[in-house]
């Protein structure tokens, strides 16, 4: 038995399929995650090694070269390249598309590992990292309204830790404020008198600072364990840490060579929101969940603490959640007009609206069928895979209709009844709309073949229309025919069914009394089923002959130009068929010159996306103090808030450790990221951004430092290794000095060209010292 007969016969089963179909695609879609970009795993590790008080050079002959050497040995390596600043250093690896990352992280650990024990012993342990496209902050938070170091210490208690237990926030990073430090102020005249150095002192703070177990005891049947308690519990109680003891007696303290007070840390990193000094949090979110869930999470926390701090301001500066949830909005709203076209379409052909009724069925069933199989799949919903469903839709309507138009011309030209029809017109075309079907799903099935970013993007378009359409078809061949069954039936007329001979009304009295409860039930049922139908035929009746008086005008118009149109087209026809060397030659010169046009449109990996924001990036000479980095930055807010436009200006100038850690990046004090939002609809952001271009000359700030992002391509330039760049030249040699000069000449000659913004090397020489030559024999 065919499936189009089969379900002609099961018209209940047929139905609970597809309320089944409905509830599923339903509920999947509540839980698919909603991103803006597909989930593109990269096959990159990151490896970070901290290495306190050491500079450049030996960061890279004592950790980074070691680290090197020991990964390069890794299989399924393709590339191995580092970056050694002062205290730290990365070590990325890029291995083969197709990689199982798990296993190469495996293989990465076991070989750090063994290297443990060559690092210095100052060094921390190396962590390994996984790269994520996605790693910038989801959302930025900018908190004021308190003293700074009262705001800091309430972030990093109660702000940071309340965020970090939603559910899909890795991390909250802290930037901004001052950190509260116990200081001790030596005094370099009273070690000299006292006859004390420097080392004495740290010795003596290290020795008095102090917790270790000290062993058990037993004491009658139970065993006790001892722990010796030497912490500091208050300032007052370094000032009475015994420093030395001279020979002549007594004792030197702590507070007889230095001044000891709570003060604050040396800045490292300076928070502001549109001028105002601030503490900045930034949310990072785990791989593969749901931005615009996280995001409305975080911002019911912040309702509620807001509610619980009156006192504090705590302000959105930037938040990937809104710019996806417009561009998926847009998408599905694309998506449902498109819907409602091809209904209109129908209608104008068929002039009966029960007839596009049916066949519109299959565009909200086929995408409810299309999210469930999306779910099972691990498809998220984002603007390629809403793409795909959108470029489907007129697609998922094919089907249906060539089955449809079968079914009644069998009908009205054969005179069968509507249950023969509908089951000879639907297996006729059965095997052709499935070759069809196939056809077009085979065009995107190499697509899932591809490695690289290309494959990693679309394969979630392609499955999105493979899903769609394999819905479409299921569609076609039984929910169709169902309903071609039923329409154009009498409304009295009931499809004569074999039924068993009725069992006899002798028995026990609770069998008859079930019998007969059975039979008011079917009863019942059979007449509010036919009641609804007659509504329904009612209502459809009543729709036709109002939307035929109102539309008839506009239908007469629409059969005019048609029939118009066909004549030209047959004429056309058959000129072609006349003159068929001319038309070839033709067709091969409009080929020729698409292909040749082709070559000439510009190409990316990504397209031009506006966000309604942008990100600038300051980057001064290493050794650059952090005040002057602060106040190059302040000079850019202000020329940015002048713009019209510009409704937000977050920036964050020098090295946030937590920060670093999430993004992957080095930064330092001579650093700057400058988050700028725009007031919604005002102004597009390239209009923006010249004009900030033209002001950045008269701010006294050397325009080679300053870098513009726009758009979420640059997230995934980054993972690949380009940066933020559209074009990246890598100048590669033995000698790093003859580079920077081969480098010098290269970046004159790009910045000659037209069109290019913002190009600059990608290379931060070391940090400015002063070296200190000691003389042995002098010692």
């Amino acid at each position: 038995m065919t499936l189009p007969d089969l379900s002609i016969r099961r018209p209940v089963a047929t139905a609970m399929l597809y309320l089944a179909v409905g509830v599923l695609g339903v509920v999947s879609f509540s839980r698919l995650p909603i991103d803006l970009l597909p989930d593109v795993s990269f096959p990159t590790l990151s490896v970070w090694t901290t290495y306190p008080d050491a500079g450049p050079a030996e960061v890279e002959r004592f950790v980074t070269e070691p680290v090197e050497a020991v990964v390069s040995r890794v299989p399924a390596v393709r590339s191995v390249d580092s970056r050694s600043r002062e205290g730290q250093s990365l070590v990325r690896l890029q291995f083969h598309w197709g990689t199982d990352m798990e296993f190469a992280m495996l293989h990465v650990r076991e070989r750090l590992d063994n290297l443990v024990g060559a690092l210095p012993e100052s060094s921390e342990r190396p962590v390994i990292l996984t790269s994520d496209p996605t790693n910038d902050p989801i959302v930025s938070l900018a908190i004021t309204g308190a003293d700074l170091a009262e705001l800091r210490d309430l972030s990093d208690a109660v702000f940071k830790r309340r965020l970090e237990q939603l559910d899909g926030v890795a991390m909250a990073a802290i930037t901004g404020g001052p950190i509260r430090e116990i200081q001790v102020e030596v005094d370099w005249r009273h070690l000299a008198v006292n006859d004390v150095t420097i080392s004495q002192v740290t010795d003596a703070l290290d020795r008095a600072n102090y917790s270790a177990p000290g062993g058990s005891i037993r004491r009658g049947r139970f065993r006790y364990s001892l722990r010796t308690l030497g912490e500091f519990q208050a300032v007052e109680e370094l000032e009475d840490v015994v420093v030395a003891r001279p020979e002549g007696g007594g004792v030197i303290r702590l507070r007889d060579v230095a001044r000891i007070y709570e003060g604050e840390a040396d800045r490292e990193t300076v928070a502001r929101y549109n001028g105002e000094a601030a503490i900045g949090l930034l949310v990072y979110k785990e791989a593969g969940s749901n931005t615009v869930r996280v995001a409305d999470q975080v911002n019911e926390v912040l309702a509620q603490l807001q509610e619980e701090f009156p006192e504090v301001g705590i302000e959105v500066a930037s938040s990937q959640a809104t710019f996806i949830s417009d561009a998926i909005s847009n998408v599905v709203q694309a998506l449902m007009f498109g819907g409602i076209l091809a209904f209109l379409v129908l209608f104008l052909f068929l002039r009966d609206p029960r007839y596009p009724v049916a066949i519109g069925l299959a565009i909200p069933i086929s995408v409810m069928a299309a999210f469930a199989l999306c779910y099972l799949a691990d498809v998220s919903l984002n603007v390629m895979s809403l793409g795909g469903l959108a470029l489907g839709v007129g697609m998922l309507v094919d089907n249906s209709i060539v089955v449809l138009e079968n079914v009644f011309r069998h009908r009205e030209e054969e005179g069968l009844d509507p249950t023969a029809s509908a089951s000879v017109g639907a297996n006729e075309v059965a095997g052709a709309i499935t070759a069809s079907t196939l056809t077009t799903i085979a065009v995107f099935g190499p697509v899932l073949y591809v490695k690289g970013v290309a494959g990693a993007l679309f394969t979630d378009l392609s499955l999105a229309v493979a899903f769609s359409l394999l819905a479409s078809l299921l569609v076609a061949l039984t929910l169709l025919p169902v309903m071609a069954a039923r329409v154009g039936r009498a409304p009295g007329s009931r499809q004569e069914v074999p039924r068993a001979v009725e069992a006899s009304e002798d028995g026990w009295l609770p069998v008859r009394i079930a019998r007969k409860v059975r039979r008011g039930f079917g009863r019942f049922f059979r007449f509010v089923v036919q009641s609804v139908r007659l509504t329904l035929a009612d209502l459809f009746s009543g729709i036709s002959r109002i939307l035929g008086a109102a539309f008839r005008p506009l239908l007469n118009a629409f059969d005019r130009g048609f029939i118009a149109f066909t004549g030209r087209y047959e004429r056309s026809l058959e000129w072609a068929l006349e003159h068929r060397g001319t038309v070839l030659v033709v067709a091969f010169g409009a080929l020729a010159l698409a292909m040749f046009g082709g070559r000439l449109l510009p190409r990316s990996l990504m397209p031009e996306v506006d966000e309604g924001a942008f990100r600038v990036e300051l980057n001064l000479p290493v050794g650059t103090p952090l005040e002057v980095t602060a106040d190059a930055a302040g000079r850019l807010e202000s020329a940015l808030l002048s713009t019209d436009g510009v409704e937000a200006v977050f920036s964050r100038v020098g090295r946030a450790r937590e920060a670093e850690l999430a993004t992957r990046e080095l930064t330092g004090l001579n650093n700057a990221a400058l988050d700028v939002r725009l007031v919604e609809g005002a102004r597009r952001v390239t209009e923006v951004v010249d004009e900030f271009r033209a002001a950045i000359e008269t701010s006294g700030i050397d325009p080679r430092a300053v870098s513009i992002e726009t758009g979420r391509a640059t997230s995934l330039g980054r993972a690949i290794g380009l940066g933020a760049a559209d074009v990246a030249v890598k100048i590669r040699g033995q000698e790093l000095d003859s580079l920077i000069a081969v480098a010098d000449e290269v970046l004159l000659r790009i910045r000659d060209l037209p069109r290019i913004a913002d190009a600059r090397i990608d290379l931060q020489l070391t940090q400015p010292e002063l070296e200190i030559e000691v003389d042995r024999a002098a010692t």
